[in-house]
């Protein structure tokens, strides 16, 4: 077997946060699935779904995390990342009857500034609490 050359410019790490994912449907409207996240960097997130996710689906997504409280520095606050994104891998690769535990990873292609900035500030939560 190959090594599988890092691709990645992010480092990745361990998160389960909820994630508001819109996906659109063949009639034209969207519909609004509450998912999961397995993990998270700067410039991606992977999370599980109960459906298949066709690699190159533009996405139009919402994660939830928590940034440090400027008024109580025991205790985070929730803050939101909207943000949009390119679906890169789906395991399994394609629709499997049955299945209902598909893993899909996402690039973000656009997220605000103060989006990116909740982002940060949660990654470095999450560095300081694993040292």
């Amino acid at each position: 077997m190959a090594e599988h050359d890092e691709r990645r410019r992010a480092e990745r790490l361990d998160a389960n946060l909820k994630l508001e994912v819109k996906l659109s449907k063949a009639d034209g409207s969207t519909e609004t699935t509450s998912l999961e996240t397995i993990n998270i960097s700067t410039s991606g997130v992977y999370f599980r779904s109960d459906h298949f996710i066709e690699p190159m689906t533009k996405l139009a997504m919402e994660l939830e995390v928590t940034v440090p409280n400027p008024q109580n520095d025991a205790a985070g606050a929730t803050a939101p990342v909207p943000c949009e994104g390119l679906v890169v891998r789906a395991n399994p690769e394609g629709p499997v009857a049955d299945c209902s535990d598909y893993e899909i990873a996402v690039f973000f292609t656009h997220i605000e500034p103060q989006g990116m900035d909740n982002l940060q500030k949660h990654i470095a939560m999450l560095l300081t609490d694993s040292d």
